[in-house]
């Protein structure tokens, strides 16, 4: 992949040896026991939650602390490109998508392919990693529009953001109008967890509560907690 002669491409990416546990990010000060709690009541009640970050700012680590809040006797599907939630308990399968293989008419197994697969395995709730394409988002809000529970990654630096970029994934990968888009984002979720860096810190910046006026003015969004940097 990288040519002869020039410099070479070496990616390390580091993970905990051990289970991520909600003490961590208290520890760490991601976030206040407060917001914790008011977390911790949404899991167990199989709420549908996007956790939304820029680059580094810790979304797969805080999605894998927040799942040990999921009733213990719950089956959880991971669908994963590639695995990095790391769930300790015996009630969790996981579903790997794949690049297709080189030279091979195989053809590759996505995102959007899991979530698909997944609906016929009847899971209590649903781990999605970084939704990264209008497909994917598509067959996840399909499947938590039916009432599954889940939760997922997205890439943006606000909700506002969170919101404009689906729609624009929704409308250039997977067809689906704006009109129609903010809508599906409104009946999907139930609320929003926006992380980001404060200095050299990680902080949750804001949780939201997604309305179902998104369908009508496109920002249907209610904050709950914002942090004050001040």
């Amino acid at each position: 992949i990288a040519p002869p002669g020039r410099n070479a491409v070496l990616n390390l990416r580091l993970f905990e040896q051990k289970p991520v546990q909600p003490e961590w990010l208290l520890e760490r000060n991601l976030m206040n026991p407060d917001m914790m709690q008011a977390l911790a009541v949404a899991l167990r009640q199989g709420m549908r939650i996007l956790i939304s970050g820029g680059t580094r700012t810790g979304k797969t680590t805080l999605l894998s602390a927040l799942c040990n809040f999921l009733p213990p006797e719950w089956r959880i599907l991971k669908i994963e490109d590639p695995e990095e939630i790391w769930i300790d308990r015996p009630t969790v399968q996981t579903i790997e998508a794949r690049p297709q293989a080189a030279g091979t008419e195989v053809r590759p197994y996505t995102l959007a392919d899991g979530v698909d697969d997944a609906m016929r395995l009847s899971p209590d709730y649903l781990v999605i990693g970084e939704v990264r394409d209008g497909r994917a988002a598509q067959a996840l809000f399909r499947a938590l529009m039916t009432g599954h529970g889940g939760a997922c990654t997205f890439h943006a630096d606000s909700p506002a953001e969170a919101v404009a970029r689906l729609a624009v994934l929704l409308g250039a990968d997977a067809g689906v109008q704006k009109s129609d888009a903010l809508p599906m984002i409104a009946d999907a979720l139930d609320l929003l967890v926006q992380i980001g860096i404060r200095g050299e810190s990680r902080r949750i910046t804001g949780i939201s509560r997604i309305l179902p006026a998104a369908a009508e003015n496109g920002m249907g969004i209610e904050p709950l907690w914002i942090f004050d940097e001040n």
